[in-house]
């Protein structure tokens, strides 16, 4: 882990060496220096994700599904969050255990929280699909559309093909059969997530058991998890302590516990907007481990700094600003 954190430490300091240098071509007065490294720092710290949560912030300015741009603009943002998703996921002892944990979290989601979602809209579907109330109408027809979108992507994930009702998930061709045969498969998806847990369950258990085979073994075993594991760290990157563990934005269900073990979810090829802590970012069609990506991030706002330091661009604002008459007149 040495080296990890090196990476993100070098290259934050590279990051705010230049943003330094850049503040001292703008400006000529020390003083007005002193003053702006508190304006430039609390931002840093208040939106790196630590201090405030993204989806606690104003709706204005914050988002409840993903990082919003205010919290992209801070490198500490980046650099916090790589150093938590590396400290969890790439750590010695979690290595061996990561992919099991990440099947075992996304069936715990699905069986637990997904599927009881879906229920409850397909539930509320029956009981009004026929109500005339035009308010009732819209969310009948809503509810069914997200049913349609979010069970097209489990037959796609599970392979099913003999499912017919897709095409029913509107208020005026919804029905009775149709809403026996969602029942039906949503039954059948959620023994198919606890078959699934249980099998990354038994596998964990086997590899644990091989590992602690000896009395000294097992020393070991609980010394390696004592060393590198940290309950605080494992608090922040499962987001155990939300209580809004899943919500609905935008037509879809949002996954708001485990962003460690979740996947990339994009809208676009070069999409990279993500949940907080998630181990992997999308770009470009890729999915580039966390660490990896943030640093990148972090070399590219450097690297914009350099060429604004280069260019005396931040100092030709200023000059600029300062050059503009007031256009309030003074009074005599």
């Amino acid at each position: 882990m040495f080296f990890i954190y090196w990476g993100i430490l070098f290259s934050t300091s590279c990051f705010a060496n230049l943003l330094g240098l850049n503040i001292s071509s703008a400006f000529n007065s020390a003083v007005t220096i002193y003053i702006l490294i508190p304006i430039l720092l609390i931002p840093q710290l208040i939106l790196s994700g630590v201090v405030v949560k993204f989806d606690k912030l104003n709706p204005v300015i914050g988002n409840t599904a993903t990082v919003p741009l205010v919290g992209d603009l801070m490198a500490s943002r980046w650099a916090f969050e790589a150093s938590m998703v590396a400290q969890y996921k790439d750590n010695k002892f979690e290595q061996q255990f990561y992919e099991y944990d990440k099947v075992m979290a996304d069936a715990d989601y699905k069986k637990i929280y997904f599927i009881p979602a879906l229920e409850t809209r397909l539930d509320f579907a029956r009981l009004n699909h026929r109500n005339p109330d035009s308010v009732i109408h819209a969310k009948v027809a809503a509810d069914l559309k997200l049913l349609q979108d979010e069970i097209q992507e489990e037959l796609n994930f599970v392979g099913k093909t003999d499912f017919t009702s897709i095409d029913k998930f509107t208020p005026e061709r919804f029905d009775s059969a149709a809403y026996d045969e969602i029942q039906n498969f949503l039954n059948a998806l959620k023994r198919f997530y606890v078959i699934r847990y249980n099998k990354a369950d038994e596998s964990k258990d086997k590899v644990i058991s091989e590992m602690t085979r000896t009395p000294e073994l097992e020393k070991e075993f609980e010394a390696s998890r004592n060393h590198y594991q940290n309950e605080a760290i494992t608090e922040l990157v499962k987001n155990t302590v939300e209580s809004n563990r899943i919500i609905e934005k935008d037509g879809k269900l949002i996954q708001k516990i485990f962003p460690i073990y979740k996947n990339p979810d994009p809208d676009h090829m070069v999409d990279f907007n993500a949940q907080f802590y998630m181990p992997a970012k999308h770009f470009l069609n890729k999915n580039i481990d966390t660490y990896f990506f943030n640093l990148g991030v972090i070399w590219a706002m450097t690297l914009i700094l350099m060429i604004t330091l280069y260019f005396e661009v931040l100092r030709k604002i200023v000059d600029g600003l300062g050059n503009i008459s007031n256009p309030i007149p003074k009074r005599m």
